[in-house]
């Protein structure tokens, strides 16, 4: 029998100790390993074992944080969570992964640990699953939001920036916000969980590096991030007596009792010192009430400081605001407000009030108090971190879902070297093989089987819209779902419908963008409006006031260049200093109007689209490929050296010769010597399926603008062997008229 070792280990990789395994009958490790199932496009597998038990000896209690003790800490060591470990098989590392405790027995059977196994992708994928998007560090996190920040973004790429500043109409508001570089979200958030990506595709495909997404369209900050920063304080002490001659720094004592809060500790009631706790924006407002004394009339000053010197002398503070108070004849005193709607502040600045007269001594009577926190809106000067601008209910693993969907991506992990491989399928296989042919046996029976387990047609959409996109009313009057996608597989499929659809990003709609007039003569002319992404909450011609609200994110190429119209007209937009430029950064879904996009990212397109491009090779193998279901002598060299990458070649028999992709390695036990099942599904080049062009995308701008009326396709539907034609009765003419498709 072999030698295995299950070896424990901390987060460091470091060894905590070994498994007791000897002379425990019990055991019975075996081990799956997969990367794809062809019967289900939605799902990606990885590496796992059935639950397995070890004995309950001391050192497995240790090593398993003593769980089989109900009383102990279940915080201490994280003693349910999962534990780092290794497979070791006669000294060679098959797997690397985590082990996890399901239940304990004690004297029901054989007092023991049950256990599972999981390897390969579950640990990246988990944690991606619960990595917030907010919680990234992008490159160049901090930006101001100014022409100068503006234009350095877009003339980089995503080699160098995370985020661009495409021109795109916002519900009428044209105004430039950032957008995220797809590839930097997904390398950036693993980067961040401690894996390193290995795609081709993301790296070095120009079309793919340049897709963006959006996440909201209200430029602003959270109510986490604004609570967080939030600060009031007031005196309930008794008036601060401030000398003359001396600027005097206002404590305000109270920053607890209601309506004073200070949750985050960011205002001193000692010091009097607000510490600005993040990079931003932010409002200033405090009510000094100035008392002299006296019955002379006399001024004194309040001041917003920023980084004051000490409590008596602002020293080489800088003064953000100075506001003088006259406390006129026989009155006693004077209150006043002074206010900074917005003031541009990093982290660590240090805000405080000070109060001062040259004329006499001044009283801060009760009742004063100071109020800081970030503004919501951010404006042009406004300082910023990309991150905070998503919203929290956004997961890194929910961009990996959709990008895998869109492109159909596999990927593969190495555990050992923290790898993530990650590339579309038709790119994603070696050209290196597994010649398995000895390997085979024989005596047993092996299966050959094909899918056949769709539904009939298989739709591929993006995520539905809300009722208050515009494309939801453009939608409505083409009487179709913009870059939805039909297939229909042969009639030995089972009737129904199968749905791949994207669960966070919406199609974007391209279209002319009449919503900024760029000419300095105020002469309206649609030829020197630019092309890119529409987002209006109306379908409507006029630009709508209201903001969008609710709203999906997008995905969308973004580029900068020169536009044209159809006649040869140079299109042109203000930027956000109000400049008319032609070198314009704008986003694109699919070519419109002159306008080339360098990837049609509509699931429609007869030689361009989505499922042409990424699927239509492999639903010809879904189609007319076979899978062979066998078992082979693998042993734990096999096991240890297995990429999902290769392909498997077997020589003989004819009947099963050729090249194979490995879907699953199903129970391999690293035990004894037993034969293990493996799946696999025949690989070769048998072409692409056709696609059907009736399938719009997107219309033609004067579709669009209403000059061209679309021409009517009727839709049928099956009744037996027979198609209906599908008509609509039209509510003002009474007519019956095709649906439109």
């Amino acid at each position: 029998m072999r030698q295995v070792i299950i070896r424990i280990l901390d987060t460091d990789n470091s060894v905590l100790g070994d498994l007791d395994l000897k002379d425990f009958s019990d055991f019975p490790l075996v081990i799956t390993k997969g990367i794809v199932n062809l019967d289900n496009l939605k799902a990606r597998t990885g590496t796992y074992t059935k639950t397995f038990k070890v004995p309950n000896t001391k050192n497995n209690s240790n090593l398993l944080n003593s769980i089989d003790d109900i009383n102990s800490r279940k915080d201490y060591k994280d003693a349910l969570n999962r534990k780092p470990c290794v497979i070791i098989v006669d000294g060679a590392e098959i797997e690397k992964g985590f082990v996890q405790t399901s239940r304990v027995y004690n004297g029901f059977k054989l007092d023991s640990f049950e256990l599972v196994f999981f390897g390969n992708n579950v640990d990246w994928v988990k944690s991606a699953s619960e990595l917030n998007l907010k919680d990234i560090s992008f490159n160049f996190n901090t930006q101001t939001y100014n022409q100068s920040g503006i234009d350095t973004a877009n003339a980089a790429d995503s080699d160098t920036y995370d985020h661009a500043y495409p021109y795109i109409s916002r519900s009428g508001d044209y105004s430039y916000k950032p957008v995220y570089y797809l590839r930097s979200i997904i390398e950036r958030g693993l980067n961040q969980l401690g894996w390193n990506i290995s795609s081709d595709f993301l790296t070095n495909d120009a079309e793919i590096k340049k897709l963006v997404c959006d996440f909201d369209l209200k430029f602003i900050v959270s109510d986490a991030d604004i609570q967080a920063t939030t600060s009031r304080a007031q005196i309930t002490s008794g008036a601060i007596s401030v000398p003359i001659f001396q600027n005097y720094r206002a404590i305000f004592n109270d920053d607890v009792n209601s309506p004073n809060e200070d949750t985050n500790n960011n205002y001193d009631p000692v010091t009097g010192i607000y510490t600005v706790p993040q990079n931003g924006s932010y409002t200033i407002i405090s009510n000094i009430i100035g008392n002299r004394g006296g019955t002379i009339a006399v001024d004194y000053n309040i001041e917003i400081v920023l980084n004051g010197s000490s409590t008596t002398t602002t020293g080489t503070g800088t003064i953000l605001k100075q506001q003088v108070v006259n406390i006129p004849n026989n009155d006693p005193g004077q209150s006043s407000t002074i206010f900074i709607e917005s003031q541009s502040l990093s982290a660590g600045d240090e805000i405080s009030i000070y109060v001062g007269s040259d004329t006499t001594s001044i009283d801060i009577d009760d009742v004063s108090f100071v109020n800081i926190y970030r503004k919501s809106e951010i404006e042009e000067g406004d300082t910023f971190n990309l991150n905070e601008l998503i919203p929290r209910d956004f997961k890194l693993m929910d961009v990996v879902n959709d990008f895998t969907r869109l492109f159909n991506v596999y990927y593969w992990t190495d555990i050992k070297t923290k790898k993530v491989y990650f590339e579309p399928r038709d790119s994603f296989f070696l050209d290196n093989n597994y010649n398995w042919t000895d390997k085979l046996d024989l005596s047993n029976k092996y299966e050959i089987d094909y899918v056949s387990s769709y539904k009939r047609n298989v739709t591929f959409k993006y995520r539905e819209l809300n009722n208050d996109d515009w494309l939801k009313g453009w939608q409505d009057a083409n009487k179709r779902t913009y870059g939805k996608y039909n297939y229909v597989l042969p009639d030995r499929f089972a009737e129904g419908t199968d749905t791949i659809e994207l669960s966070t990003f919406c199609a974007g709609y391209t279209i002319v963008n009449d919503s900024d007039n760029a000419l300095d003569n105020g002469t309206f002319d649609a030829e020197t409006s630019p092309i890119s992404i529409r987002l209006w909450s109306d379908y409507v011609t006029s630009k709508p006031v209201e903001e969008i609200e609710d709203y999906r994110p997008k995905i969308y190429q973004f580029n900068v260049g020169t536009q044209t119209s159809l006649n040869g007209v140079t299109k042109q937009v203000r930027n956000l200093d109000g400049n008319i430029i032609t070198s314009i950064p704008y986003g694109i879904f699919e070519s419109y109007d002159n306008v080339t996009s360098g990837i049609n990212l509509s699931f429609t397109g007869e030689t361009d689209g989505l499922f042409y491009t990424y699927y239509s090779k492999m639903f010809k193998n879904i189609e007319e490929g076979g899978r062979l279901i066998a078992y082979f002598d693998l042993d734990n060299v096999d096991i240890e050296n297995l990429d999902f990458r290769n392909t498997v070649y077997i020589d003989y028999p004819s009947e099963i010769r050729g090249r194979y992709l490995i879907e699953s390695v199903i129970d391999y036990n690293p035990l004894n010597n037993n034969l293990t099942k493996v799946s696999l599904f025949k690989f070769e080049n048998l072409g692409s399926v056709a696609v059907d062009g009736t399938q719009q995308g997107n219309n033609s701008a004067q579709e669009d603008n209403g000059s061209q009326t679309p021409t009517p396709q009727p839709i049928y539907v099956e009744d037996g062997v027979s198609l209906i034609e599908v008509y609509y009765e039209d509510p003002v003419t009474g007519l019956l008229e095709p649906v439109y498709r």
